[in-house]
């Protein structure tokens, strides 16, 4: 072999062991690309993973954050709804009032003056001119009473009307109102009773006596009104035990023209009457239960009425029986 092809054959060699190398070095790289790759790739999916993550979790915080802003809109078209309808109805009790007071003031007033006048007539008789004088004050206590139901009412709603608590003796407040109204229904041939449960010297409670009071006044005059023959009864009972938790349940009953079912609680309300469609209506203010209803509630208790239309009706209402008296006594409170 010449010098020349040993030289060819070194190279050969030289170049077949480099390829080898370079080879072995790309496999390398190769791998390390791959592992990289893999790498990245792995990077890549848990990045992908987390976004999606993230997004879910923005997407069901936003859902929340929609509902909520949803419910509260909802809420707010409630209120809206609700004060459109309340400012409705004060509008129609607006309304009421000027239809019933124009009617409650105006009769009444017109009774007077036109009384008044007839009684300039210097030849008229002392049977007519009693009995115009009567007129006359039987249409201004009407129209007192109205005012001072205008007046009441008034003071509710604003929010003026203070319990002022008093030891009551109940059976002297029934007794009280019994005589007030004997007259009237004896005139009018109606058999009036009352009833009460406990004895004088126990019938003291913790109460505001001037609002339970005008309560009865309402109830009993009510029933009068209602009522033109038959029977009057009211008063109280129903002590269940001696603390001051329980009630004391008061009644007026009467068998006058009744109260349709669908009624019974819409007389509580303002400018309302038994007697809606004026078949026998009776006159009224359409005050008198809407205010004693306010009185009973301020006072802690309940009020309801149980009828059938032209079967009587009956009116409860509850106070808490209040016998705790030691500590107010000796507070030297007065008495009613």
């Amino acid at each position: 072999m010449n010098d020349q092809d040993k030289t060819k054959k070194e190279s050969a060699s030289n170049l077949i062991i480099a390829n080898k190398e370079n080879a072995y070095k790309l496999a390398s790289a190769n791998k390390a690309v791959s592992h990289k790759k893999d790498k990245k790739g792995k990077h890549l999916d848990a990045l992908i993973n987390t976004n999606v993550d993230n997004a879910l979790a923005l997407s069901i915080a936003a859902n929340k954050e929609l509902n909520a802003q949803n419910i509260e809109k909802e809420k707010q078209i409630v209120a809206l709804i609700e004060a459109k309808e309340k400012a409705e109805e004060s509008n129609k009790l607006k309304s009421a009032l000027l239809a019933n007071m124009y009617h409650e003031i105006r009769t009444p007033m017109n009774g007077i003056l036109g009384f008044a006048d007839l009684l300039k007539n210097p030849e008229l008789k002392n049977e007519k001119q009693r009995k115009y004088i009567q007129i006359i004050e039987k249409s201004g206590s009407r129209l007192l009473n109205t005012i001072n139901n205008i007046v009441d009412m008034s003071k509710i709603h604003s929010g003026l009307v203070k319990v002022n608590l008093r030891e009551t003796n109940i059976n002297k407040q029934i007794e009280k109102i019994y005589s007030f109204f004997k007259p009237e229904a004896e005139s009018k041939g109606i058999n009036f009773a009352f009833k009460n449960s406990l004895p004088t010297k126990k019938a003291f409670f913790l109460t505001d006596c001037e609002k339970i009071y005008t309560v009865l006044i309402h109830l009993v005059k009510n029933a009068l009104k209602n009522t033109q023959k038959g029977s009057i009864e009211f008063g109280y009972g129903g002590i269940n035990t001696s603390t001051w938790r329980t009630e004391l349940l008061f009644f007026v009953k009467d068998t006058g023209i009744g109260i349709p079912k669908n009624r019974q609680n819409a007389i509580f309300d303002n400018f309302t009457q038994v007697d809606i469609q004026d078949k026998m209506a009776q006159q009224g203010n359409g005050l008198g239960l809407s205010i004693t209803k306010a009185y009973v509630e301020l006072l802690g208790g309940k009020i309801w009425a149980e009828s059938d239309e032209g079967k009587g009706a009956k009116f409860y209402f509850s106070l808490p029986y209040r016998i705790d008296l030691e500590e107010k006594l000796l507070q030297k409170m007065p008495q009613c």
